[in-house]
């Protein structure tokens, strides 16, 4: 797909989105982009998706992401993951694990927060499996609770 035609496509995804952030999202997909969770901690990070999570793995199903190439997205997961999603990612063994997956527009808020309480709650498991627009301000009430 062209730029362009991402860029329809992504507007379309995110219309609360404003141009720059629907670009920032073309050029983490271009140069293959990935976040720390935490920057103390090399083990968890986000990544965004290039495929739904349709082949199916061991422990749930594999999606194409930027940076880690192939990724395992546990079954509660799997079913949200699309093009332009971000999974949050963390390495179990030898092998990356998402465990939920994460619009883009809640990603920028979430981004945003404290990273070691964001840290703390992916390795406790206190996730969904998946967290939009409608669900993120819950999560960061939910996190600063936690402080």
């Amino acid at each position: 797909m062209s730029r362009l035609d991402l860029f329809i496509h992504f507007k379309k995804i995110y219309p609360n989105c404003s141009r720059k952030e629907i670009q920032d999202l073309i050029e983490a997909i271009k140069w293959d982009k990935y976040w720390l969770v935490c920057p103390n901690y090399k083990n968890a990070m986000y990544t965004v998706a290039l495929t739904r999570a349709n082949i199916p793995k061991e422990n749930g199903f594999q999606a194409r992401t930027t940076y880690l190439k192939r990724v395992v997205v546990v079954s509660e997961a799997a079913r949200f993951s699309r093009k332009g999603r971000i999974l949050m990612v963390i390495k179990l063994g030898s092998k990356y694990v998402a465990k939920s997956v994460i619009s883009w527009s809640a990603f920028l808020r979430l981004i945003n927060e404290d990273t070691n309480l964001i840290y703390n709650m992916l390795i406790e498991g206190k996730f969904p499996p998946f967290i939009n627009d409608k669900n993120i301000k819950a999560i960061i009430l939910k996190a600063h609770k936690q402080k």
